[in-house]
């Protein structure tokens, strides 16, 4: 359990073809371009990969390619997230045999009061690696407290980060930093980035966006690394406006600007989900182009 997260750890999205089918090439070149734009860490798959939307067979082959893809360069993270507790502890034990880090498992309302129990099921099926506990708002994410889940990082050894992806997210995410220790290493943002800024303000190490702005995400947090704080909030203000976009739209937004920058051979998700016309398109890609090119100047 010596994995370091720490920095950008973007959900690889889940491209199809025309014919609705994975596109496994397409995944490749996905996960090189994650690697070359400066991720930390990758995670696959996820709510943003849609995850629930993927057959047991699909979720094992696409995870297989990332891994492959990512060759050691970096750790992976396997989403083993389901509707189902016992689907949750099933998952956790393939995905061992994929050579992954360890893997991001949320907490589920099916869990009940019984989530320690699971989560030490989770643990003892990966066998060694880390969990990222995901806290996600109701229906499908169970909504912990902050107490809640320093309670269960102090009763589950291999659960070293909280994703917290409440709204709002900022006081837990103070609470949870003020908790962080020997039984729970840091805290990681989620929300597609949406409050980076306040969270990293209130103490979160790393954030696990989309993959659109990911160049973006890894500049904004270099310069917070770094201590250059109006140069971190100059990047999130670039943002906003294709964030807010991307809120109701999600997958299809990212799936969009990928297409776009020829990552992706289509724009198609199986989530529910609006779509898009041909103006907020336009929109789109200009808020998009708007916020990298932020990437070209220099602060001053």
């Amino acid at each position: 359990m010596s994995v370091r997260l720490e920095g950008v750890l973007p959900i690889v999205p889940t491209p199809f073809s025309a014919d609705g089918t994975v596109d496994l090439g397409g995944l490749r070149r996905l996960t090189e371009h994650a690697i070359s734009a400066g991720a930390a860490a990758l995670v696959y798959p996820g709510v943003a990969s849609e995850d629930v939307q993927l057959s047991a067979e699909e979720r094992r082959t696409s995870l297989e390619i990332v891994v492959e893809t990512a060759a050691g360069r970096l750790p992976v993270l396997a989403g083993v997230n389901a509707a189902e507790p016992e689907t949750m502890v099933e998952l956790a034990r393939s995905v061992t045999k994929s050579g992954v880090d360890g893997a991001m498992a949320m907490a589920i309302p099916a869990m009940g009061d019984d989530s320690e129990a699971w989560f030490h099921r989770i643990a003892e099926a990966l066998d060694g690696g880390i969990i990222v506990l995901q806290n996600l708002f109701a229906p499908r994410g169970a909504d912990l407290s902050a107490e809640e889940m320093l309670s269960l990082a102090r009763a589950v050894p291999s659960i070293r980060y909280v994703k917290e992806e409440g709204v709002p997210s900022g006081p837990k995410v103070s609470q949870l930093v003020a908790g962080c220790g020997a039984d729970l290493d840091g805290v990681i943002g989620g929300g597609g980035a949406r409050y980076l800024y306040e969270e990293l303000v209130r103490g979160a190490m790393a954030t696990m966006p989309a993959l659109e702005l990911l160049e973006l995400h890894v500049a904004l947090m270099n310069a917070w690394q770094a201590g250059d704080r109006d140069r971190a909030l100059d990047l999130y203000e670039r943002t906003l406006p294709l964030l807010l976009v991307q809120a109701p739209y999600r997958m299809r937004l990212t799936k969009l600007i990928l297409r776009e920058k020829g990552l992706c051979a289509t724009a198609d998700v199986r989530e529910a989900l609006p779509e898009p016309d041909e103006t907020l398109e336009r929109l789109i890609l200009q808020f998009h182009a708007r916020a990298m090119s932020a990437l070209e100047t220099v602060h001053a």
